[in-house]
């Protein structure tokens, strides 16, 4: 068995009941095998980045504590996607979504893979993705660079939290 290492997934959604669905998203994650939930975020409320012009999204992350593959927890998540409505390939890229989830962080890892990249490659640009993180992981840094997450300065960029 592996050691277990600390992931933290980016959850989104902007269609339908969206803090609904995230909050059924955590919940789905809290079962998955192998996978103990250790802290979640606020919600915040973003507007879209790119894509065409849509709806708002609530956006959160969760740290989750797990011996699992990434491949695998990528796998579990986006079955977790299909099940609660998303359709995926993607009508439109960077289009509205039932829900969004992505992998932001491995401690320690970098995966550079067609389908999956740890950490994601726009982490840094998107307070709606840093923001969560920092909120479950506040020590987590680039496993490559060093750099901390907390001291780049989209860190400090506003966001609104969800009510």
């Amino acid at each position: 068995m592996k050691h277990p290492r600390r992931i933290v997934l980016g959850l989104g959604a902007n269609l339908g009941d969206r803090m609904r669905t995230i909050e059924r998203a955590i919940l789905a994650i809290s079962t998955w095998p192998d996978v103990t939930v250790i802290d979640r975020s606020p919600l915040y409320v973003t507007p879209p980045f790119g894509g065409p012009p849509q709806p708002d999204y609530i956006n959160g992350a969760v740290l989750v504590s797990t011996s699992c593959d990434v491949r695998i927890v990528l796998d579990r998540a986006l079955e977790l996607e299909r099940l609660l409505g998303r359709t995926r390939p993607d009508p439109v890229r960077w289009g509205p979504r039932t829900i969004d989830i992505d992998i932001l962080w491995v401690d320690g890892q970098v995966i550079d893979e067609p389908y999956l990249t740890v950490p994601h490659p726009r982490l840094h640009e998107r307070v709606f993705a840093l923001r969560p993180l920092l909120d479950v992981a506040r020590d987590a840094a680039h496993p490559t660079t060093g750099v901390r997450y907390a001291d780049l300065p989209m860190a400090t960029r506003p966001i609104v939290r969800a009510e």
